[in-house]
């Protein structure tokens, strides 16, 4: 049983809600959380996950010359902690804020892109931000968006598990609003039949010129210095390679789109 488990952890299968290497201390794997964030990351029974970060995360690996192990988790928020706790030794697609510093390094990714508002269609039009202040605004656990957005106290978030959750509860009307980034309407257009008929889009969007990076956690057992993954991974980025991969991930891949 235990070779068995092994040896699915080893083709990176999620073979349960959390999938674990069975030696922690082997310095050539590389362990990554993911969570169903599509197009980001996709998690499907019986198959090893894709999307753009999971694209990105598979050429971190492959430069730093270690195996990519997935761990599957319910949520952000989980994946946050396991970084943490050294669970898991990287994360794509984080931001750098100073709480995570102390757990996490950070080694840039790719630019941030733009985040639009939903409701049901009956809701009167979000203009501009100051709209938002007179309504519920469903929110994802532990992400984040952009600063006024995350930083205002006027605002009445509603805290929810993830996108899919989220866009169930806003359909049954337990908030106004929903804030998602813009590449996801897509994947939730083709998973929800009755999205067009039921929901919308607003004019007011928000778009953040700030950096999105992989998170290392300071516990990491890759056996690598800072230093060197800094040189690769940071000339990498330079190179615009993972945008590169991301890219073609979406070529390949339009049915999430």
């Amino acid at each position: 049983m235990q070779l068995t488990r092994a040896l699915m952890v080893a083709a990176g299968l999620l073979v349960a809600q959390y999938v674990y290497a069975e030696d922690t201390q082997d310095e050539h794997m590389m362990r990554v959380c993911v969570d169903n964030y599509p197009p980001f990351q996709i998690l499907e029974p019986d198959r090893s996950p894709i999307g753009e970060h999971v694209a990105a995360l598979e050429l971190f690996a492959s430069l730093l010359q270690r195996r990519l192990v997935f761990v599957s988790s319910p949520n952000f928020a989980r994946c946050l902690h396991m970084l943490e706790q050294g669970s898991v030794d990287v994360l794509a697609g984080i931001y750098a804020k100073p709480e995570r510093a102390a757990y996490s390094y950070f080694l840039p990714y790719r630019n941030d892109g733009r985040f639009v508002f939903i409701s049901q269609k009956a809701l009167a039009n979000v203009n501009d931000y100051e709209d938002l202040t007179t309504l519920a605004i469903g929110v994802s656990r532990e992400t984040e968006y952009f600063d006024r957005f995350d930083s205002d106290a006027r605002l009445h978030k509603v805290q929810t598990n993830d996108v899919i959750s989220a866009t169930n509860m806003l359909l049954k009307g337990r908030f106004d609003l929903l804030i998602v980034s813009e590449v996801v309407l897509p994947s939730l257009r083709a998973r929800f039949d009755d999205f067009d008929d039921k929901l919308r889009v607003h004019p007011y969007t928000h778009e953040e010129h700030r950096q999105v990076y992989f998170g290392v956690s300071k516990r990491h057992q890759m056996g690598i210095p800072l230093s060197k993954m800094q040189a690769i991974i940071g000339h990498a980025y330079e190179e615009g390679r993972f945008m590169q991969v991301v890219e073609e991930f979406a070529k390949q891949h339009l049915e999430h789109y």
